[in-house]
């Protein structure tokens, strides 16, 4: 089992099932593991089996759900996933990420994306990493796009328009949601909805919530109207840190190989 030693980039895949549209976690992408080791790592997580039994298909990038995968160049399943820098939309494309085009790694863009196509069913969300940092527990830190926004009235969408970096937006239950209703909208100062909590975040928010007694959501990048819906709006999520924390340490989270990399023993 290899020990991570230095600061990781983490991210979850999710599948999306088609009939209630349920985030199930599939695997776990990393990078940074030190010089001694491949640039990446992709190792399945306990989700994939429900998900399998639920009517996924093998993924046919990672034929062995029991293996972990390790390279120095990024899998193709994710590289199709991320602008190439060639492309002449592609410095505008990452400033709508609030990125530097000539500093953007492909992890930072499949974490500000979420790696979504319209052409599968799966997306791509940031697993926070807690810093080495002896006797200090820094804060918990995520970038998301804001969901829901298709369901939104004019005057919300108007608002997100006029929305500035690190304005903050304050979490509400919805618990009126027909789609769920434990549901957190945010809304503004004045009291306007701008968007919704991402469904593979909510457990974590709620959790968190209740060992830190606040959460603090931050807009990273309000987006024109010209850029499509699902990507108006760019969030940041803070928290505090709980002290022995793991973020997304229940069963269907955890690798299924102990091959994996070990966070907990950082």
């Amino acid at each position: 089992m290899i020990v991570a030693q230095k600061q990781l980039q983490a991210l979850i895949v999710t599948w999306r099932k088609p009939t209630d549209r349920a985030y199930i976690p599939l695997g776990r992408l990393i990078s940074g593991l030190g010089p001694d080791y491949p640039e990446y790592e992709f190792a399945f997580l306990n989700g994939v089996k429900d998900a399998l039994a639920q009517g996924l298909g093998p993924l046919l990038a990672f034929p062995d759900i029991n293996r972990v995968y390790r390279s120095n160049e990024l899998f193709p399943f994710f590289q199709n996933r991320v602008m190439q820098p060639g492309r002449p939309d592609y410095s505008d494309f990452v400033n709508t990420l609030a990125l530097e085009p000539e500093h953007a790694t492909p992890m930072d863009i499949l974490i500000r994306t979420g790696g979504s196509r319209v052409t599968d069913p799966f997306e791509i969300f940031e697993c926070p990493v807690q810093p080495m940092r002896a006797g200090c527990f820094p804060p918990y830190s995520t970038h998301f796009l804001a969901h829901g926004l298709r369901h939104l009235s004019k005057l919300s969408l108007n608002r997100i328009n006029s929305l500035q970096c690190d304005e903050q937006l304050y979490l509400m239950c919805d618990c009126q949601n027909n789609y769920d209703g434990r549901a957190l909208a945010m809304r503004t100062s004045d009291r306007i909805i701008v968007g919704y909590l991402p469904g593979f975040l909510l457990e974590e928010a709620l959790r968190l919530w209740e060992q830190c007694q606040y959460i603090t959501c931050y807009v990273v990048k309000a987006n024109p109207p010209t850029v499509p819906l699902q990507q108006r709006l760019l969030c940041r999520l803070e928290t505090c840190w709980p002290e022995g924390f793991r973020p997304f340490a229940t069963e269907p989270f955890r690798p299924i190989s102990t091959e994996a990399t070990d966070f907990s023993a950082r």
